[in-house]
């Protein structure tokens, strides 16, 4: 089995209410879940072909709770990758070299394998504001929860030390989020977010 590892910035975003309850084994908010997972690899490699510096994500769409199934995905590949890289790449988020993260565990919850496209891709953090673009297919912009009372920034964070997404990360919202392409459409505000820090297979 091919071995992959990397450190990676992480932005989480989905449609659910703020925390997500999914994370608390809990049925989506709407019954339903779609977002968009976005990673800069700060370090990282498979097979000995290094990742450092690039962008990949997942976008996702799962027609009731993930668990239930009859999910579909899109790989989204950064278009600065090598031919090696966006093998690599390809091979980790669609879940085909097994455990490490989410990958694996979301692909047996597809009914098909997740459609690849490369382009250019942007992704920034900002303390609790980030902003993810993917080239035609999506743009989700992330921002701080802000207080109906006195505007003031929410200062949360949601610990979880056996998650296999993340372990420690700033709650924050989905100022604005779409979606148009490889068979998904949607849009989302106002809903779950998350920034974090990430070691997979380390």
């Amino acid at each position: 089995m091919s071995k992959w590892w990397w450190r990676a910035d992480y932005v989480e975003t989905c449609n659910c209410a703020h925390g997500c309850p999914c994370n608390f084994t809990m049925i989506p908010t709407h019954g339903q879940c779609h977002g968009v997972d976005a990673y800069h690899i700060r370090e990282g490699e498979y097979d000995g072909v290094r990742l450092d510096g690039l962008n990949a994500s997942l976008v996702f769409a799962w027609p009731g709770p993930i668990h239930h199934g009859h999910g579909r995905g899109v790989v989204y590949i950064d278009d600065r990758a090598s031919p090696e890289q966006r093998a690599a790449l390809e091979s980790i988020l669609t879940g085909e070299v097994g455990p490490g993260g989410p990958f694996e565990i979301f692909r047996s919850t597809f009914d098909e394998r997740p459609k690849v496209v490369v382009g250019p891709t942007s992704f920034s953090v900002d303390g609790r504001r980030a902003h993810v673009g993917l080239g035609e297919l999506a743009a989700v912009k992330v921002g701080p929860i802000i207080s109906d009372m006195d505007g003031s920034e929410a200062n949360a964070r949601l610990v979880m030390p056996d998650g296999f997404i993340f372990k420690d990360g700033a709650v924050v919202n989905v100022d604005d989020g779409r979606v148009r392409g490889g068979g998904l459409e949607f849009d989302y505000r106002n809903c779950s977010a998350f920034i974090a820090e990430v070691s997979y297979n380390q």
